[in-house]
């Protein structure tokens, strides 16, 4: 899959209705822009200190390190965080931070814990339940996680790098006035 057809699969998956309408490369350079401004020790503004631990946890096991650098590495929880903060609805952000607390029962349901304290056996199983819920329903809680934390993946300089898209190339416009050499 090439970059274009990545940009547009997160466009087609549970793409937030403010970025949808986005080109391809004008998708990518937004996501870019969220990194460059969310930064890790920027303070919480959507996030508690246990739900960060939870997001940071889940899009690990989503987009886990092997070979390749994981979501951590690629600071998926502070893209998500900004994301979260600045460009999602009060609603959008309720219903998200609903669901990391419907995780949370879920885990306790199965094994008396929460997310983060599980067995990394119980989390993938209840992340793939909740991955069957989401793919049956688009405005479900965990497609915006998933589809955040790919985003955010891909649109980081690490995750670029690991799918071997990285540097960027530069803009190339053959139209482009020349300027008349300086006079001394």
């Amino acid at each position: 899959m090439n970059r274009r057809e990545l940009m547009q699969w997160l466009v087609a998956t549970a793409g937030l209705s403010a970025v949808e309408t986005l080109a391809p490369a004008d998708l990518l350079a937004f996501g870019r822009d969220v990194h460059r401004r969310a930064t890790p020790d920027a303070a919480r503004r959507s996030l508690t200190a246990h739900a960060e631990q939870t997001v940071t946890l889940a899009a690990e096991r989503i987009l886990p390190a092997t070979d390749t650098p994981g979501a951590t590495d690629a600071g998926v929880t502070p893209f998500i965080e900004k994301m979260l903060s600045d460009w999602h609805t009060p609603e959008e952000r309720a219903r998200f931070l609903a669901g990391l607390q419907d995780l949370d029962a879920r885990c306790r349901s199965r094994s008396s814990r929460d997310f983060v304290d599980c067995s990394e056996a119980d989390q993938m199983a209840v992340l793939n339940a909740l991955d069957a819920e989401a793919t049956a329903r688009r405005d479900h809680w965990f497609g915006r996680l998933k589809y955040l934390t790919v985003y955010g993946y891909c649109t980081s300089e690490v995750g670029q790098r690991a799918l071997g898209l990285w540097p960027q190339p530069w803009r190339y416009d053959g139209c482009a006035p020349l300027d008349a050499p300086p006079t001394h």
